[in-house]
């Protein structure tokens, strides 16, 4: 029986990155934002590259591709909850037949990251929310909680963090798969410049420890953003794995 194994992220959070050590195990089959097609097209404002990639455009359909391809091999997927946040909810058996991982990031951070790729982002596409919203649904269905990735730890602790996460997946850790060559993989090109960065990378790398606060400060509906997503962020944070003190 093949696995599936579904990445959960709101944007900016670091999980293309950590997708990217999928792409290199080499032993699933790798699916970047699939559900992105049902939420966006070419006409959509969210900038993109080229959405005409054959992708499914419906629920149902990107659900069948997955469910398709774990019939071959094993499937790591990566997605937004925003992106089919109602069909997630009314569908437990979906959810039940993979395992699921959340990954979050500090909101702060990741707002002044995604404003700097689009400045017209809604509030709900912060994604902190409905995130939880799914965290929240999963630990009902499976009596337990999921396991939950810090993306800022991750780029701390590459190592440290990928090897807990292949400990609770049960996957063989792969030294190999924590460095790549700089090129695009081709999961990633329907949406390609907002992985400019990755795409250049050879490794997982922090971030800078200052921190530009400025774009909070000055937009006051960043702001606004920044304290309705904090304390979704706040209440996942609590069940991060870290590594013991």
């Amino acid at each position: 029986m093949n696995r599936m194994i579904a990445l959960w992220a709101h944007p900016r959070s670091r999980s293309t990155v950590l997708e990217r050590v999928f792409i290199e195990r080499g032993d699933f089959e790798v699916f970047h934002e699939p559900f992105a097609s049902v939420a966006f097209d070419e006409q959509s404002a969210i900038p993109h590259d080229n959405l005409d990639c054959g992708l499914p455009r419906t629920y149902e359909g990107v659900k069948s591709l997955l469910r398709a391809a774990g019939e071959r091999r094993n499937v790591f997927h990566k997605d937004m909850c925003y992106h089919c946040l109602d069909a997630l909810k009314a569908d437990p058996a979906f959810l039940l037949e993979q395992q699921n991982v959340f990954i979050i990031r500090e909101p702060a951070r990741a707002i002044v990251s995604h404003f700097a790729m689009f400045e017209q982002m809604p509030m709900h596409a912060i994604g902190h929310k409905a995130l939880y919203d799914i965290f929240c649904l999963v630990t009902k269905l499976t009596g337990k909680v999921p396991y939950v990735v810090d993306g800022d730890e991750l780029a701390r602790r590459p190592e440290q963090t990928v090897r807990r996460l292949c400990d609770h997946l049960q996957l063989e850790f792969l030294p190999h798969a924590l460095s790549w060559e700089p090129v695009c993989p081709v999961q990633w090109r329907p949406w390609r410049s907002w992985h400019r960065h990755a795409e250049r990378s050879r490794r997982i790398v922090a971030a800078p420890e200052t921190f530009d606060d400025r774009p909070l400060r000055t937009h006051p509906h960043l702001m606004a953003y920044y304290k309705a997503h904090r304390p979704f962020y706040e209440r996942m944070n609590q069940f991060v794995q870290r590594e013991p003190s």
